[in-house]
């Protein structure tokens, strides 16, 4: 009895070693320096914006999607883990619009045969990514903030030449991994704010909710830091 209750001992002791051995080294992350990661590359994308907002000047844009069209851009990302990373991303989108009688006759905008305008639209953001499954699951999700510059001859001639409204930011994509130094991502960003551009006197020229899509694919070189 006595040689099996020492047995029995003996085997709870060595239970307890190989809990307390394995199961930190189990359930402990990794160190973050072998965890992390940075991606920089190119982008292109389909910039996008929806929503309805007031017009006050011939010379802006009449409607959101006067500006719709291709951009052209970069992000990067640096992965804290394989789960977080923060994400910098910017786009530029130049487009022409308008010409003859433009916009169509409407309240309180005249109505008058006018050459074509241009208009830049510069839209950046910073946000936090998380991976809501597994570190092999590519999907992603994103939010943050951000802000939208425009220019271009159209603002130049309506306001004291730019309107940067700030902005919040959602965003969801997934990416694919080739090897370990190219990653290919395909995602959206919402950028949505409040437009109020005003001329020099201070009068408004647009006003109202905004929300621009940006649909974007990605080409980034990668490199751990480990």
């Amino acid at each position: 009895m006595k040689l099996r209750s020492m047995a029995a001992s003996a085997m709870s002791h060595r239970a307890w070693l190989v809990l307390l051995t394995v199961v930190p080294g189990v359930l402990a992350p990794e160190p973050a320096a072998a965890q992390a990661s940075v991606e920089i590359g190119p982008l292109v994308a389909l910039f996008a914006p929806v929503g309805r907002h007031d017009v006050f000047s011939a010379a802006v844009p009449a409607a959101a999607s006067d500006t719709r069209g291709l951009a052209w851009g970069g992000e990067g990302r640096f992965w804290l883990t394989p789960r977080f990373a923060i994400e910098l991303q910017g786009a530029v989108r130049n487009s022409r619009f308008g010409g003859g009688l433009y916009p169509p006759c409407m309240c309180c905008v005249p109505c008058s045969p006018s050459p074509p305008n241009t208009a830049t639209v510069v839209a950046a953001a910073a946000q936090a990514v998380y991976r809501p499954g597994p570190a092999g699951i590519p999907f992603w999700l994103s939010a943050g903030v951000g802000m939208e510059r425009r220019g271009g001859q159209a603002y130049a001639d309506a306001v004291s030449g730019v309107s940067t409204p700030f902005a919040g930011v959602l965003g969801l994509g997934c990416d694919l991994h080739f090897g370990r130094r190219v990653t290919a991502s395909l995602g959206a960003t919402s950028l949505l704010y409040h437009l109020d551009t005003r001329d020099t006197s201070g009068q408004p020229v647009e006003r109202g909710f905004q929300a621009d899509v940006l649909v974007h694919v990605g080409l980034a070189w990668r490199w751990r830091l480990d």
